[in-house]
């Protein structure tokens, strides 16, 4: 039989196109045909993937499977319900519009169709959150909570770690004490919340510390406002903004920091967490959204922002020692719910639950 995925996108270096992939090579290696079809794609993307539109020609089997990804609006959730294939829907949580409203109504408005279509895509076999935060917003959406699961983000930290670099971000830094986010530059990331803890720690605890804060810039006014904050904090010779970066310099970063700091304030999952659990790196995380799902308890997270009471954290966390150990070990364990082949096996469960075959 045949398993096709259905997806908005397919582009390099993209979390939701990484899983498409994974699940694609899964899906082969246990015999199925299989198919990708994204309604853009990049260079890497027409590599693997077939434009959605010749998706058409394999909707009206009922015994063939389709697997929908919804990161975003895009037109094609019209062939996902117009299929007459068995359906799951692999929901990886759209931002809410409120976080983009003050910087770009554009994609504000993008994401709240996005949001508003989600109750019309139950109905399917099974539906997929990439986490436990992602699987209770299609339950709120009105999908049968008997009908949905968890399955998490297929990362592929062990290549990450394999990755190596001469020279990475950091290389200059490396007495310092340095401290790390990684993600794209978006209002719900609550980058000035990072900077303003950062702050506190390098002008009363340390102020040969260096923050850098890794990933694509996204909206011109939200940029506008962080760097804004960083000449008023007068932080520029210790805040680092590098942009998108090489994978080898992503695992130079991981490898090089101390800590790893996230402020955000809505995730769907949160590869970095996974990414830096990976390294044995620190995690200091505001408990939001998805955060203490993904951390499983893991890392130390806090519930207020308190800007100084997140320094001293950072100061408690810093020294090798019982505490930073235990931070590490904890994390560790947590990293194997995330292996390939754990995954895949729960892929496998979810798939022989719908095709019947347990």
């Amino acid at each position: 039989m045949r398993i096709c995925q259905l997806c908005a996108r397919l582009e390099y270096g993209d979390a939701v196109s990484n899983q498409v992939m994974e699940i694609d090579r899964a899906l082969a290696s246990w015999g199925f045909d299989t198919g990708i079809f994204a309604n853009t794609r990049d260079e890497f993307g027409r590599q693997s993937a077939r434009p959605d539109e010749e998706y058409s020609s394999f909707m009206e089997s009922e015994e063939d499977l389709l697997i929908y990804h919804y990161s975003l609006f895009c037109p094609n959730y019209r062939q996902y319900l117009e299929s007459r294939n068995r359906r799951v829907l692999i929901y990886h949580n759209i931002t809410p519009p409120e976080f983009f409203a003050a910087y770009d109504k554009g994609v504000a408005e993008f994401c709240r169709l996005g949001r508003e279509l989600l109750p019309e895509l139950a109905g399917c076999e099974l539906a997929l959150g990439d986490s436990e935060f992602n699987r209770l917003e299609l339950v709120g959406a009105g999908f049968d909570p008997e009908k949905t699961a968890v399955l998490p983000i297929f990362v592929d930290y062990q290549g990450l770690l394999a990755r190596e670099s001469e020279k990475g971000p950091m290389d200059a830094y490396r007495s310092a004490f340095k401290v790390l986010f990684v993600g794209r530059a978006v209002p719900n990331k609550h980058l000035e919340d990072v900077l303003r803890a950062f702050y506190y720690y390098n002008r009363c605890i340390d102020s040969s510390s260096h923050l850098f804060l890794v990933g694509a810039s996204w909206v011109d006014r939200y940029d506008a406002q962080l760097q804004w904050l960083v000449d008023s904090f007068g932080l520029w010779g210790n805040v680092h903004f590098t942009g998108r970066v090489s994978d080898a310099d992503l695992a130079a970063c991981y490898r090089d920091a101390d800590l790893f700091l996230s402020m955000s304030e809505h995730e769907g999952f949160g590869v970095p967490l996974v990414e830096s659990m990976a390294f044995d790196l620190p995690v200091l995380a505001y408990s939001s959204t998805a955060v203490p799902y993904t951390l499983g308890g893991a890392g130390v997270t806090f519930s207020e922002k308190n800007f100084p009471g997140v320094g001293e954290l950072m100061d408690i966390i810093r020294p090798e020692g019982v505490l930073r150990r235990a931070v590490i070990e904890g994390q560790r364990e947590r990293l194997a719910d995330f292996s390939p082949p754990a995954l895949r096996n729960t892929l496998k469960g979810y798939l022989d639950r719908v095709l019947g075959e347990s």
